[in-house]
């Protein structure tokens, strides 16, 4: 308690901010947004998920089984993942995914 701050003069506790704001550590500064982080740890999890896939269904560890193969066949492996930040931020992936569902849809109603 000795290292808490003291209360303004005829006030009874600290000021609200006090409390509420984030320390300036390491995390303070990243260099990318936190649902860019979420989208490349998420993009990572499916290789792992799909590799460990691969070795219940009797492929060797560190080799490439059938799921791996065929995740990386499709945009080099990298995952497209939809994720949404608190404050409503979108990594660059959302803009692709997009694109993507433009292009189909495009291709599939208009005539040339």
């Amino acid at each position: 308690m000795k290292n808490l701050p003291r209360p303004v003069p005829g006030h009874t506790r600290p000021f609200p901010g006090q409390k509420q704001t984030k320390a300036p550590n390491s995390d303070y500064h990243k260099d990318e947004p936190p649902a860019a982080a979420r989208q490349a740890e998420v993009a990572r999890n499916y290789l792992k998920l799909a590799a460990k896939i691969d070795e219940l269904n009797s492929s060797s560890p560190g080799s490439d089984g059938p799921m791996v193969t065929a995740l990386k066949r499709h945009n080099g492996g990298r995952v497209l993942v939809f994720v949404v930040g608190a404050f409503a931020e979108m990594p660059e992936d959302v803009s692709r995914i997009c694109d993507i569902i433009a292009h189909d849809l495009a291709r599939t109603h208009v005539l040339y």
